[in-house]
């Protein structure tokens, strides 16, 4: 529990947030959203469903069109723009370095434009990691329970009110995620200029395996199916090939696959097919562009 001191401040903390804090309402679902620039919302894009305009409900309850800017949905993110008038940019905590069992608070606002506040705790706290969507998150921050409904995309901020990151609800089955700034700030700038984030694609499903290359074993990926017309699939990779590298350097894991997919790139991937190994060279996709993931 905190102390009374802090408890006493409280207030003032969610009073501090709450005039950045916006209500983002489309025809299926509201979220929350927080004012990051000038004229730009962040908030979650499982909140947006697929929406391509938005209502934006401001702290007196007036609403303005929104325009969505970019969408990333593997790691739950969306930008929307809007003319934001006096709302204040929310101060952030950019060098924040959460631990387990710091006291944490959310932000939210309805569709009427009601704040509302949510308290609780960081359960968990790891390095950088990949979600279920693939999406590079640059530090994994779970609070100890779920969100309330509204609170995906809402801002998630210290005892002292700078925020930490944003909530999502879509990339844990049973905890709310915090997106650090970093990473916020990180994909911003590319849904602003592209509207998206490329992820590299190769069309293929593919899962970890001990196999055998010449003789000697080794760590890699099986490849359980194919993409018609993939990158993989117009390289000449085989379903039952296991990919061991990818220009020289192992892949033993699904991570290890995706850091080595940058769009456009030219790679080439060591294979075992039947033991025997091959050297197959392609050029890495882009994933289809998907609203939600």
């Amino acid at each position: 529990m905190e102390t009374s001191n802090s408890a006493s401040s409280l207030p003032d903390s969610v009073a501090r947030l709450a005039p950045s804090v916006v209500g983002v309402v489309t025809r299926r679902r509201a979220g929350s959203g927080v004012l990051w620039r000038s004229g730009v919302v962040v908030t979650s894009a499982s909140a947006l469903w697929r929406a391509s305009s938005v209502s934006i409900a401001l702290p007196d309850g007036e609403h303005v069109p929104g325009q969505v800017r970019g969408i990333d949905g593997s790691i739950d993110l969306a930008a929307v723009t809007f003319e934001s008038g006096s709302i204040p940019i929310a101060g952030r905590a950019a060098a924040a370095a959460p631990r387990i069992g710091d006291f944490v608070f959310a932000v939210g606002r309805d569709a009427s434009g009601l704040a509302q506040a949510s308290f609780g705790h960081v359960g968990c706290v790891a390095g950088e990691w990949r979600t279920w969507r693939g999406g590079r998150v640059d530090q994994l921050v779970r609070l100890d329970g779920g969100l309330y409904p509204g609170f995906s995309g809402a801002p998630v901020a210290d005892a002292a009110g700078e925020v930490i990151g944003i909530a999502s609800d879509a990339l844990s089955r049973h905890h709310g995620v915090v997106l650090p700034v970093a990473t916020v700030d990180r994909v911003l700038d590319q849904l602003l200029a592209h509207g998206r984030v490329p992820h590299g694609y190769l069309g293929i499903a593919a899962q970890t395996v001990r196999a055998t290359l010449d003789g000697a074993a080794v760590d890699g990926l099986l490849v359980s199916s194919i993409a018609e017309d993939g990158p993989a699939a117009r390289a000449g990779i085989l379903v039952s090939d296991v990919i061991v590298k990818v220009d020289g350097e192992p892949v033993g894991s699904l991570a290890a696959l995706r850091d080595r997919m940058v769009v456009g790139a030219q790679v080439s991937m060591l294979v075992s097919r039947g033991g025997s190994a091959r050297e197959i060279a392609l050029e890495v996709g882009e994933r289809p562009a998907s609203r939600c993931g």
